[in-house]
This record gives structure tokens, C-alpha cells and sequence, in this order.
């Protein structure tokens, strides 16, 4: 059993990297990635638990990019260098961003009478920037919403980012290229994906993403029909992809979603680590 997409509570899920790799293990989980969305700051923890129990990791992360008219895409990072210098240097910089822009999302919410003290604020940041994930942990300690998915849907996805706050999918393919990692369109039959497209368009734009770099693209994710599946093997041999796969876990906020597992009978075969680590090491 393995899972190669994972969030803990630096971005939206809700237990820490810690426990997760506990988890990981108690479930007899071979291999494992975490990937916070934007946000590397829980890796170096993940890599010395799993260390600890053994477990083969990959340092990852899930980019948010701007795509098209309005469009986001989450591009995955596997086996990442969050060390490398080019890497960190565009990291810091969107994180900086995002923090200035800030400003004019906690004037919107005041606007709805949600009055956010930036001190009270400052407790939720992972890292030393904060982002939109601080005001939606914020709006779940106050009450004001249920959970952090919540918060998101109700708050923070209808509020577009500002100039600078996303990258496009060519930086972010980029800058995973060249800290060593490579680089998968996540659930492409989402709405943050390909979900607006007839299959002949979808196929089109990962033509283009893989003129861009792309390197490959989950073949295994919990909530696929049969459908997205044929689909998605139809991409990965035409184009001969990397598959990769993952849960997509979020703890207690996606309930449904079981570390390793996810719904009912999903499960990702070991050969999907072994070829991408295979690939990262050439």
C-alpha cells in the first residue's frame, strides 16, 4: 500500500506530519508523500518520522498554478529538493506575496463582519509568511465555520488571487524540474483540472503541459469512475507518462478519505513508487 498524495495540517488537513507517518505505519503503509498545498514546512518533520519507522518518503508538495481564463490547475511536486536554491527563492517569493495580499481579503471579511486580529492570526501561520490557510484555521477556532473545507467554499474560494499570488503552470513544472523532483497533473476530471473539457480538449492541454515539461499524472485517485480511469491509462500510454496516485487525505476534514486506502477497495500499487523513484534517481 502506498499513497503518494497527502496533506497534513500545514495546509488543510488536519493532523500533523508527524502523525501521519504514525498513522502511515500502523496501517503498513510502504511508501508515502506528503503534499501540503504551496507549502513545504512540514517535510523536514515527515522525513525524520519516517525515517523512524522505516517507511520510504518522498518530499512533495501540490502547486496551485493559474491556467487559462480563470482557471486553477494543482500541479504535484514528488521527490522534491526543498532545499534547492532556485526552488526556495520563487517558493519564498509567492509565499511573500500571498501574505501581502492578505490585506484585501481581511478588508472583505470585515466587510461581512468578520474583524480578524492579525496577532490572533499570526498562531496559524506554517512558516514564517502567513497565507489564506491561516484565515481559514482562524474562521474554524472562532467558530464562525465548521471545518476548513468550509471555511474555503464559503470564504476564501470565491475571492480571486491577487497579481503574483499563483504561479503558472510552466514556473511551477519549472521550479520542480530543477529541485529534482517530478512533476503530475492531480485529479484532472476535478474542477481545479480538466473538468470543463470534452476528453479531445482535455487531451489538447496535456499535450500542451507536457510541452511545458509535465511528467505525468495520477492514474490512481479515490473518486475516478471506470471512465477516468480508461481515460487516464489512454493518456499515460499515448504519451508515455509517469502514473503516480494517492488518497488525496485530509484527516478529519475528508472523513471519507482513508489514509492509504480511501474509499472501499482503492489501493495504489508499489510499482508506482518504485518507477517514480526510479525516475527521480536518474
Amino acid at each position: 500500500m502506498i499513497d503518494l498524495h497527502v496533506h497534513s495540517y500545514i495546509s488543510d488537513g488536519s493532523n500533523s506530519p508527524k502523525e501521519i507517518i504514525k498513522m502511515a505505519y500502523d496501517k503498513k503503509i510502504y511508501a508515502l508523500a506528503l503534499t501540503d498545498h504551496d507549502n513545504i514546512e512540514g517535510l523536514e518533520e515527515a522525513e525524520t518520522e519516517a525515517k523512524k519507522y522505516n517507511i520510504n518518503f518522498l518530499k512533495g508538495i501540490e502547486i496551485s498554478v493559474s491556467y487559462g481564463e480563470g482557471q486553477l490547475l494543482h500541479i504535484l511536486g514528488l521527490g522534491i529538493d526543498p532545499k534547492n536554491e532556485y526552488f526556495l527563492k520563487v517558493y519564498n517569493r509567492l509565499r511573500k506575496v500571498r501574505e501581502t495580499g492578505l490585506e484585501s481579503i481581511l478588508w472583505t471579511l470585515k466587510e461581512q463582519d468578520i474583524s480578524i486580529n492579525i496577532e490572533e492570526l499570526k498562531k496559524h501561520a506554517a512558516g514564517k509568511y502567513l497565507d489564506r490557510q491561516a484565515v481559514a484555521k482562524w474562521l474554524v477556532e472562532k467558530n464562525i465555520c465548521r471545518n476548513v473545507p468550509e471555511a474555503w467554499k464559503k470564504y476564501l474560494d470565491p475571492l480571486p488571487y491577487g497579481q503574483g499570488e499563483l504561479l503558472e503552470a510552466d514556473e511551477a513544472i519549472d521550479i520542480i524540474k530543477k529541485s529534482g523532483g517530478l512533476s503530475f497533473l492531480a485529479h484532472y476530471h476535478k474542477r481545479i483540472g480538466l473538468e470543463r473539457y470534452t476528453k479531445p480538449e482535455a487531451e489538447e492541454h496535456i499535450k500542451y503541459l507536457i510541452s511545458l515539461g509535465l511528467d505525468g499524472i495520477e492514474r490512481y485517485y479515490p473518486s475516478y469512475s471506470d471512465e477516468h480511469i480508461e481515460y487516464a491509462e489512454y493518456l499515460i500510454h499515448k504519451y508515455n507518462l509517469v502514473p503516480s496516485g494517492g488518497t488525496d487525505f485530509h484527516g478529519s476534514n475528508r472523513p471519507e478519505i482513508v489514509l492509504g486506502s480511501g474509499e472501499e477497495d482503492f489501493f495504489i500499487p508499489d510499482s508506482v513508487y518504485e518507477n517514480i523513484k526510479l525516475r527521480i534517481s536518474k
